[in-house]
């Protein structure tokens, strides 16, 4: 074995047996390898590219905020994120996350643009980009009632 395999070997060894010691809350460091393997096999885009090819209607300034946001609560870089990534599937929401990173969103997405999300128990988003748009729309919704 050469070193360089050498080393992933143990990096695999030590990322097992720090999944098996984690608390079901924390992250799974094997989940969080997997996913951000994953998107490091796409190119990252800018909020710009984000913006122009898949919410042109959004505000950029909002759909900056919102990745911004998903990465910061994620702890891992979402710029390869695309639209029609599912949340638990392929971003690893819960499993390469901690327990409360959706909380921890729309907490922010509260204190910034002063919206709520119903909870009605019926609210689902399971991509990253209906729950973009979910947010926007919500959003529109509280500044035209106000």
């Amino acid at each position: 074995m050469r070193l360089g395999g050498f080393a992933l070997h143990m990096n695999n060894l030590l990322l097992k047996i720090a999944d098996k010691l984690r608390v079901p809350y924390d992250p799974s460091p094997l989940r969080r390898d997997e996913v951000v393997r994953f998107l490091s096999q796409r190119p990252a885009l800018s909020h710009e590219e984000w913006h122009r090819r898949f919410a042109p209607d959004i505000p950029l300034d909002f759909v900056s905020w919102f990745r911004d946001t998903c990465s910061k609560y994620f702890e891992y870089d979402l710029s390869a994120a695309l639209p029609d990534d599912r949340w638990v599937e392929d971003l690893g929401l819960y499993d390469a996350t901690f327990g409360d990173v959706d909380m921890d969103i729309l907490e922010d997405y509260e204190a910034r643009y002063g919206a709520k999300l119903p909870d009605d128990g019926h609210t689902c988003f399971p991509t990253f980009g209906q729950f973009l748009r979910a947010l926007w729309l919500y959003a529109q919704k509280q500044k035209n009632a106000a």
